[in-house]
C-alpha cells in the first residue's frame, strides 16, 4: 500500500517539478526526499506509540475528538485527490491526450468502484503483481538513464526567482505522503512489535523513492531538446499559452518521455502500460482509504449510520457510492494533473500535521525527549506549507472547505435535526433491501433455542455455513440427525474493509436480519429432528478464514457448504470460497458439497 502511494508519486511529480522549476528542479526534488525522509522517521515513532491504528483519526481523537473529525475529513480529501490524479495520470500514460483523460478517468473510477461493490478479493494479489513488474521496469530504466547522468548534471541550471517563488514552486510538488497514514492505520494487524515492523514497511520504500526519484530527476535534464531556460509554469501563467502535446507529455508523463528517449519504442509501451495499470491499483487504494475513513467514522457516530450499511457483499455501500462520486465530482471542475496537484497538498499535508501534533500533545505516549522535539518541528513545518496553499491556491481552499462543510453538515444533521434523521435510516434501509442476497428476508422476532436438545461435546459435529439456504439448512439437518450429530450453523457477516482502527462496536445477531432469518429456521429443523443445536455469529473480512477457523476450534467431523448460483466473473473476483476451504481443511474433516 506504502509503495502504491509513494512509488507512483514519481510518475507525476517529477513532470510536475520539471513543470514549475524548469532546470532547477533537481533542488526541488532533493528537498521533497528530505522531508519524505523525516514525516518517514516522524511515523515510525508515531506506530510505535499508536499499536491499534496510528492513523490521524486514530492519534487525534486521543487528544480531541473535534480535531481528530477535521483531521480525518483532510485525509478523506487527499484520497479523493489521490485516486483522481492517478486515474487521470494513467489514462495519459496510455497515450490519451489532456482533454480526453478526465473522462476516461472518470468511467475508471465507477468501473473500480463496480469492482469494489462486491469486494474483489483479487485486488491485493493483483497490486502485488502490479508492483513487482513496476519495480522491475523501473530497474531497467534506471539502467538506461546512467549513461545520461552526467548531461544531466551539466543541464543543472539555478535561476535566481525571488525566495517566495522558489518556495511556492517547492510546495506544488509536495504529493503523495498519504500513504504512511494507511500505514499508520494498519499498526492493529502488524506483527509484534510493532515498531520494528513499521520500520520494516516504511524504510525500504523510501529507499527505493529517493534514490530513484534523485536519478531520474537528474536524468530527465538530459532528455533532448528540452527547454530549461524558463519553466513551463511560467509560460502557462504570465503568458496565457496552452502547453504543445510534447510540453504536456513531459508535466504528466515524463517516465514515458524517458523511456522512449532512452531506451526504445516497445520499452516505451511496455513501461507506460505498467506504469498505468499501477496508477490504476493506486486508484483502488485511495478508494478503499475513502470507504474505511468514513465507515470507522460512523462507527463512532460522528457520520450518519448509512454509512454502516453493507451490501450483500460485506461492503459498505454507501461509503463506496460517496467515495467514487466525489471524485468524479472533483474531475469535473479539475482535470489535468497540475490542477490536481493544487488540491492534494492541502488535504494530505493537514492531515499529517494533525497527526503530528496530536502525537505531540498527548502525554501518554511514551517518546523520547529529542523525538518530541523532532516531531513538533516537523509539524510546525507542515502548517508553514499548509499555510502557503491557503494563501496561494484558491481552488485548494474552495475545494477542503468543501469537503469540512459536508462533513460538518452530516454531523449537525445528526445531532441538530433528530426529525430528519429519523428517517434517512428508513430511506436507506429501503434502497439496502435491493442489495440483499437472494433468500434474505427481514427479521422476525428473536430466535430461540427453547425445547431443543443441548450441544453435546463428546458426539459428533457438522458445520454448516450459510447466508439463509433453506434447502442446505435441512440437508445439514438430516446428516446431522442420521449420523447421530451436533448440528453447527455459522454465519458470517461479510465486512469487506481495507482498514482503520479497530471499533468498539460488537455486532450482535438479533440486529441482522440474515442471521435471525438463518437461526430462527435452523432451530425449527433442530426441533423437529431433535439434534443438539449451535448458532455461531461472527464479522470477518475473510468468509473461508473464519470457516476453517470454527472448524478447526470445535474439531467437526463434517463441513457442508452449498454451491453459488453467481457466475465465473463473480467467482473470478471475490475467489472461490469451497475451493480455498478444502485446501486447507485438516484431514480429519470431510468436506460435503450441497448443489
Amino acid at each position: 500500500m506504502l509503495y502504491g502511494d509513494w512509488g507512483t508519486s514519481r510518475l507525476y511529480v517529477l513532470g510536475l517539478a520539471l513543470f514549475y522549476s524548469g532546470g532547477a528542479s533537481l533542488y526541488h526534488v532533493l528537498a521533497m526526499c528530505l522531508l519524505m525522509t523525516a514525516v518517514a522517521w516522524a511515523y515510525t515513532i508515531v506506530c510505535r506509540c499508536f499499536q491499534d491504528g496510528g492513523g490521524v483519526y486514530s492519534a487525534a481523537r486521543a487528544v480531541n475528538r473535534r480535531v481528530a473529525v477535521i483531521g480525518a475529513m483532510l485525509l478523506f480529501a487527499s484520497y479523493v485527490i489521490t485516486a483522481a490524479i492517478s486515474a487521470v495520470a494513467a489514462f495519459r500514460y496510455l497515450g490519451f491526450n489532456v482533454d480526453q483523460a478526465p473522462p476516461l478517468a472518470m468511467l475508471s473510477i465507477v468501473a473500480i468502484g463496480a469492482i469494489n461493490f462486491i469486494g474483489p478479493k483479487s485486488a491485493g494479489r493483483f497490486a502485488t503483481v502490479v508492483a513487482t513488474a513496476t519495480l522491475i521496469v523501473t530497474v531497467i530504466l534506471a539502467g538506461l538513464c546512467l549513461p545520461h547522468i552526467g548531461p544531466g548534471l551539466s543541464n543543472i541550471q539555478y535561476t535566481p526567482r525571488p525566495l517566495g517563488t522558489e518556495w511556492v514552486s517547492f510546495v506544488h510538488i509536495i504529493l503523495a505522503l498519504s500513504g504512511v497514514e494507511a500505514i499508520a492505520n494498519m499498526t492493529g494487524v502488524m506483527v509484534q512489535p510493532v515498531g520494528r515492523t513499521s520500520k520494516k514497511s516504511i524504510w525500504p520504500v523510501l529507499g527505493e523513492v529517493v534514490v530513484f526519484n534523485v536519478l531520474f530527476g537528474i536524468a530527465m535534464l538530459a532528455i533532448p531538446n528540452l527547454h530549461l531556460a524558463e519553466p513551463m509554469a511560467v509560460k502557462v501563467a504570465e503568458e496565457g499559452v496552452r502547453l504543445t502535446a510534447d510540453e504536456a507529455a513531459y508535466r504528466d508523463t515524463i517516465l514515458s518521455v524517458m523511456a522512449e528517449e532512452f531506451g526504445t519504442g516497445w520499452f516505451e509501451k511496455i513501461a507506460s502500460f505498467v506504469f498505468a495499470m499501477l496508477l490504476l491499483s493506486a486508484v483502488n487504494t485511495a478508494i478503499a482509504g475513502m470507504i474505511s475513513v468514513q465507515f470507522v467514522m460512523a462507527q463512532d457516530k460522528e457520520m450518519p449510520p448509512a454509512f454502516l450499511r453493507l451490501n450483500a457483499f460485506g461492503v459498505p455501500w454507501i461509503a463506496l457510492a460517496s467515495a467514487c462520486f466525489v471524485c468524479c465530482a472533483v474531475l469535473l471542475f479539475a482535470g489535468e494533473v497540475d490542477k490536481l496537484g493544487h488540491l492534494y497538498a492541502i488535504g494530505v499535508v493537514g492531515a499529517i500535521a494533525v497527526n503530528l501534533i496530536s502525537t505531540y500533545f498527548n502525554r501518554e505516549v511514551e517518546i523520547g525527549r529529542v523525538e518530541r522535539i523532532g516531531i513538533i518541528l516537523l509539524a510546525a513545518f507542515l502548517v508553514v506549507v499548509e499555510l502557503t496553499i491557503i494563501a496561494t491556491q484558491w481552488a485548494a481552499d474552495v475545494f477542503v472547505i468543501v469537503v469540512l462543510a459536508g462533513g460538518y453538515l452530516l454531523r449537525l444533521g445528526m445531532a441538530k435535526a433528530p426529525e430528519v434523521q429519523k428517517h434517512l435510516p428508513k430511506v436507506a434501509e429501503s434502497i439496502g433491501k435491493l442489495f440483499q442476497p437472494p433468500g434474505a428476508v427481514d427479521s422476525g422476532p428473536a430466535f430461540s433455542l427453547d425445547g431443543i436438545k443441548p450441544f453435546d461435546p463428546v458426539s459428533r459435529k457438522i458445520l454448516v455455513a450459510t447466508q439463509h439456504n433453506p434447502e442446505l439448512l435441512n440437508f445439514a439437518a438430516e446428516e446431522a440427525q442420521a449420523r447421530g450429530a451436533n448440528l453447527i450453523v455459522l454465519v458470517i457477516k461479510d465486512l469487506k474493509l481495507a482498514y482503520g482502527p479497530p471499533t468498539a462496536k460488537q455486532y450482535r445477531p438479533e440486529d441482522d436480519p440474515i442471521a435471525v432469518s438463518v437461526f430462527s429456521h435452523a432451530a425449527d429443523i433442530a426441533r423437529e429432528k431433535q439434534v443438539p443445536y449451535m448458532p455461531i455469529y461472527c464479522v470477518a473480512s475473510s468468509v473461508p478464514e473464519m470457516i476453517l477457523d470454527f472448524a478447526a476450534t470445535y474439531g467437526v467431523d463434517y463441513v457442508i457448504l452449498g454451491v453459488t448460483r453467481r457466475g465465473a466473473l463473480f467467482r473470478a473476483l471475490r475467489g472461490d470460497l469451497i475451493s480455498e476451504v478444502a485446501a486447507h481443511l485438516p484431514s480429519e474433516t470431510t468436506l460435503l458439497i450441497h448443489a
